[in-house]
C-alpha cells in the first residue's frame, strides 16, 4: 500500500495551529501598517543567481541549504531561502524609487532551507521581514529595530536582548580582514575544517562559527569597531546614541556578523534564552551594496530584518492568543432542514459566524459538536418553533434560553 507523508521539516497547519498562524500574521500586519510600512509580495521561486550573488556563495544558505531545480527550459530556479534579495530585485525591476525616495516595505511568506529540522526551525517556514530601501540614515536602522521591538511587545515577549554590532563597509572591511588573518595565523591548524576554508575565502564567516574550539579561539581577535572608517563609526555611534535616547536597551557584541555576505555597517539580533542554543528570534542589518550587484554597480542604501514566525509562535504563551469562537451553531431536525440554509445565509450576510451539522445527527450529537466548535449560542429550530415562526436561542456559557422571532434573529444576536 502506498503511504505518502509530508516532506521532512514541513508542517500541516489546521484548526488551532492555523488559527495561531493567522492571528500572529494579522497582528504583525497591523503593527507594520501603523509604522507606515506597505506590504510587498514576491514569487516563491527566483533565478538561482539572485541568491548565489546576493547572499554569497560561501554562506551556508547557498552552499548547503538551497532547494534548486531546473525548469523545462533548463533555467536554474531556487525556492527562496530568504526574501531580501528578492525584494531588492523587485525594487529595481519595478523602479520603486519613482514611487518614494525611501520605500518602507514588509512581507510575510514561506521560505525554504534544507537545514536539519529542530525546534522552531523547519525546511519550509514562515518569515516576516522589513526592508527600508533608499535611506542611508541611521534613523532607518532605528526604525527597523523599533518596529521589531513593538511586535514582540504586542505579544508580551519581554525576556529578550537586543544585540548590535558594526561590520564596516567595503572601505574598512579589508583592513579588518587582514587584522583577523594576522591574529589567527598561529591558530589556523586548530580551526575546524569549515573555518580553515573560511580563513582564506571569507574570514568574517568565522565569527559566526558555532564550533566550541573556534569560539574559544576567536575570543582573542581584535574588535571590528577599532578598524572601521569614519563614516561607519559615525553611523554606528549615531545608532547607539539614538537607541539610548529612546530608552531602548542594547548590548554591543563585536562577534555578531550575521550569516549573510551582503551586510554593511549595522548588524543586529534580538535574542532570547527561551529558544535554547539557536537564541535569535530575529536578525537584520544594513545592506547598502546589495542593489549594486544587480544594478550595474549603482548602490542603493537599505536596511532590513527578518523574523521566523514559527519561532515567534513558540514563544507566545497560549493565553495570549485571542480565542476564536463560533458565534452560532444551528440545531435542527430532518423536518426543519429546509429552513437552515436560508437562516445561515442571512446570518453570514450580517458577519455572524455560523455553522450546523449537515448530517443532522442526534440532538445530543449536535450539541456536542456545537461545544467542540466553541459556539457562543445555539439556535434550536424544531417543528413547534417553525409553526410559531420562532427559534430558541441558547447561551452556551450560561445555559439561558429564550424564544425569538425568526424575523429578528440577526438583530437579537448582534445585540448580544
Amino acid at each position: 500500500m502506498l503511504i505518502i507523508k509530508r516532506p521532512r521539516g514541513t508542517n500541516d497547519l489546521f484548526y488551532e495551529s492555523a488559527k495561531k498562524m493567522s492571528f500572529v500574521q494579522n497582528e504583525i500586519n497591523k503593527i507594520a501598517t501603523i509604522h507606515g510600512f506597505s506590504e510587498i509580495r514576491t514569487p516563491i521561486f527566483e533565478s538561482t543567481e539572485l541568491f548565489t550573488r546576493g547572499i554569497g556563495e560561501e554562506t551556508d544558505i547557498v552552499s548547503k541549504e538551497m532547494f534548486t531545480f531546473l525548469d523545462r527550459g533548463g533555467r536554474s530556479l531556487t525556492l527562496r531561502p530568504e526574501n531580501t534579495a528578492a525584494v531588492v530585485r523587485a525594487y529595481l525591476e519595478n523602479s520603486l524609487q519613482k514611487e518614494y525616495a525611501m520605500n518602507k516595505l514588509f512581507y510575510i511568506g514561506s521560505m525554504y532551507r534544507g537545514e536539519r529540522p529542530q525546534k522552531g526551525r523547519y525546511r519550509e517556514f514562515h518569515q516576516f521581514g522589513i526592508e527600508c530601501i533608499g535611506s542611508s540614515s541611521y534613523l532607518a536602522d532605528v526604525e527597523t529595530i523599533l518596529l521589531n521591538v513593538a511586535i514582540l511587545d504586542s505579544f508580551n515577549i519581554t525576556e529578550t536582548e537586543l544585540v548590535i554590532n558594526t561590520v564596516g563597509c567595503p572601505n574598512c572591511k579589508p583592513k579588518y580582514n587582514q587584522a583577523l588573518r594576522e591574529s589567527l595565523s598561529s591558530e589556523k591548524d586548530n580551526l575546524c575544517e569549515t573555518c580553515q576554508v573560511r580563513y582564506d575565502k571569507n574570514i568574517l564567516r568565522m565569527l559566526d562559527c558555532k564550533n566550541p574550539t573556534c569560539q574559544e579561539i576567536i575570543k582573542k581577535i581584535p574588535t571590528f569597531y577599532d578598524f572601521v572608517c569614519d563614516e561607519c563609526r559615525e553611523h554606528f555611534d549615531g545608532l547607539c546614541e539614538e537607541l539610548t535616547r529612546l530608552g531602548q536597551a542594547f548590548t554591543i557584541n563585536p562577534m555578531l556578523v550575521r550569516g549573510l555576505d551582503y551586510y554593511t555597517k549595522t548588524a543586529f539580533e534580538i535574542q532570547s534564552s527561551n529558544l535554547g542554543a539557536q537564541s535569535a528570534i530575529l536578525g537584520g542589518g544594513r545592506y547598502d551594496k546589495l542593489a549594486g550587484m544587480f544594478n550595474n554597480g549603482v548602490d542603493v542604501p537599505a536596511v532590513g530584518s527578518a523574523m521566523g514566525i514559527e519561532r515567534l509562535i513558540f514563544m507566545i504563551e497560549n493565553e495570549k492568543f485571542i480565542e476564536d469562537r463560533l458565534d452560532v451553531f444551528i440545531i435542527a431536525f430532518k423536518e426543519t432542514i429546509n429552513h437552515v440554509m436560508p437562516i445561515l445565509k442571512r446570518l453570514r450576510a450580517n458577519n455572524i459566524k455560523s455553522d450546523f451539522d449537515f448530517d443532522l445527527k442526534s440532538i445530543k450529537s449536535q450539541f456536542k459538536l456545537a461545544n467542540k466548535k466553541n459556539a457562543k449560542y445555539t439556535l434550536i429550530i424544531g417543528t413547534d418553533e417553525i409553526s410559531k415562526n420562532v427559534c430558541k436561542i441558547r447561551d452556551m456559557d450560561s445555559g439561558d434560553e429564550k424564544e425569538v422571532s425568526l424575523d429578528n434573529i440577526e438583530k437579537e444576536l448582534k445585540n448580544k
